[in-house]
C-alpha cells in the first residue's frame, strides 16, 4: 500500500521490511504513536530507495580494507545474550588518509550498509544460533588514542553527525548496551557534541569507563564470555592464534557460519524474527551441524551455539 515500499522496488521484495517485528521497532521508537511510527516508516522506505540500499548491499566495497585500516572497526563474536558485538576504535582514526581512499558521503554509505546488514543478516543469524529472537547488539567503543586532533576534525564531526542521524532515524531499537572504554579527558568535548544527538533511551544504555583496564575488562567479561572477547579487551580470543589485533580484521560470529548462512538463505527473515520462527530455524541449524540428520537433537545439542572458526582478513 501507500505506506509500504514502492511497488516494484527492490525494497518491496524484502518481506521483513513489512513485518510485525519491523513495525514494532518503529512503534517503540515513537512511543506507540501509530501515526508517527507510520510517518517514520514512510521516510525510512523513501530513504532506502534514495540511498540505493539494495545496490550498496551488493557492492563489493573495494575500499573496505582501507576503511578498516584507517578507521578500525569490526563485528566480532557474540555476548552472553547471543547479541552481535560491534567494536570501534575511533581514537585510532586517521581521517586524512581515510579521505584519500573515499569521500565522506561514501563513508556514510558504508556505515549505513553495515547497519542494514545487521538487520538482514547478523541479527537473524544470531537468532538462528540462539534459538530465540536476537534483535539488539553490544557495542564496545575503545577511545584509546583519542586526541584533540580527532575530536575537532571538521570532516570527522560531519560524518559522525550524519551517521548518528542514520542510526536514530532508520535503525531504531537495534542498539543494546554500549560500553565506552579508555575515555580520556578530551572525551568530554566529543561527548558534548554527540550526547545532544542521542535520545534519552540510548544515553541510558551507555556506560563510560576511564583508562583503568581492570575496571572495564571486568565489566566486559560480565557481558561477554572470554573466548568471544578479544584479548585486546581482557578476553582470550586471538583470531589468528597469535596477534590480539587480528580480531579487528576477522570475520567471527554466527553470520560467518556456513550452517547459519544456509538457514538464512532458506528461511524468510520475517519468520526467523519471531519466537516460533527462531526456534524452528534453530532446529534446522542443529540438523545441518549434525550432518542433516532428521532425528530430534538431544537436550544438550539443542542448547549448542558455538560460533564458527573466524576467518582473518589480510591487512
Amino acid at each position: 500500500g501507500a505506506d509500504g515500499p514502492a511497488p516494484g522496488s527492490a525494497e518491496a521484495a524484502v518481506g521483513y521490511l513489512r513485518s510485525e517485528h519491523m513495525l514494532v521497532r518503529f512503534l517503540v521508537a515513537r512511543q506507540w504513536d501509530t501515526e508517527k511510527a507510520c510517518q517514520m516508516l514512510r521516510e525510512h522506505y523513501r530513504w532506502l530507495a534514495e540511498t540505493r540500499m539494495s545496490a550498496l548491499l551488493e557492492d563489493p566495497w573495494p575500499e573496505e580494507a582501507q576503511i578498516k585500516r584507517y578507521y578500525p572497526q569490526a563485528y566480532h563474536g557474540t555476548d552472553k545474550l547471543g547479541r552481535p558485538i560491534y567494536i570501534e576504535r575511533p581514537g585510532l582514526i586517521d581521517m586524512p588518509r581515510l579521505m584519500q581512499c573515499l569521500s565522506p558521503e561514501r563513508l556514510v554509505q558504508y556505515m549505513a550498509m553495515g547497519s542494514e546488514l545487521q538487520i538482514r543478516r547478523r541479527l537473524p543469524a544470531c537468532s538462528v544460533v540462539r534459538g530465540e529472537v536476537v534483535d539488539k547488539s553490544l557495542t564496545i567503543m575503545d577511545l584509546e588514542g583519542l586526541g584533540f586532533r580527532v575530536v575537532t576534525h571538521a570532516t570527522a564531526r560531519k560524518v559522525l553527525k550524519e551517521v548518528v542521524a542514520v542510526l536514530q532515524d532508520h535503525y531504531p531499537e537495534v542498539a543494546g548496551r554500549t560500553i565506552i572504554i579508555n575515555a580520556p579527558k578530551v572525551f568530554s568535548i566529543a561527548w558534548s557534541f554527540v550526547k545532544p544527538m542521542l535520545d534519552e533511551k540510548t544515553v541510558a544504555k551507555i556506560s563510560i569507563f576511564g583508562t583503568e583496564r581492570a575496571a572495564w575488562s571486568e565489566a566486559l567479561l560480565e557481558l561477554v564470555d572470554a573466548d568471544q572477547l578479544p584479548a585486546l579487551f581482557g578476553g582470550r580470543c586471538r583470531c589468528d592464534g597469535k596477534d590480539e589485533i587480528s580480531c579487528m580484521r576477522s570475520v567471527k560470529g554466527p553470520w560467518a557460519e556456513a550452517e547459519a548462512k544456509a538457514v538464512l538463505d532458506a528461511e524468510p527473515i520475517e519468520r526467523i524474527m519471531t519466537p516460533d520462527g527462531a526456534r524452528e530455524a534453530h532446529q534446522k541449524w542443529l540438523r545441518l551441524r549434525h550432518g542433516g540428520a532428521d532425528e530430534e537433537p538431544t537436550e544438550q545439542e539443542a542448547g549448542e551455539g558455538a560460533p564458527a572458526e573466524p576467518a582473518v582478513l589480510e591487512p
